[in-house]
């Protein structure tokens, strides 16, 4: 019978897991690479950041008081999906370049 192993241990092995993953060898030019893709998507991100938080700002003109509080949380939850789907995207450009080894 196996034994049943503590959170500690469960989380221990987790970042073992992480961390053999952070220090696969990678050239010069695959940090490089990495670190431009996540330069990109940090700025696509912070794009439309801005983007939402100057039309929440502009609410106020175009929507009806009752109205507001709504408007802003559909928008906030528009942008949470979109860098959802950036921060995804980054990662699987990321994981390319690891796996050509």
């Amino acid at each position: 019978m196996s034994e049943l192993k503590s959170a500690w241990e469960l989380s221990l092995e987790r970042t073992k897991d992480v961390v053999s993953k952070a220090n696969r060898n990678l050239t010069d030019s695959q940090k490089k690479k990495i670190a431009e893709i996540r330069q990109d998507y940090k700025a696509r991100i912070a794009d439309k950041d801005v983007s939402v938080q100057h039309k929440i700002k502009k609410l106020a003109d175009r929507v009806p008081p009752e109205s507001l509080e709504a408007e802003k949380e559909i928008l906030l939850a528009v942008f949470l999906d979109e860098k959802e789907k950036l921060e995804k995207e980054m990662e699987a450009e990321i994981e390319s370049i690891y796996s050509k080894k």
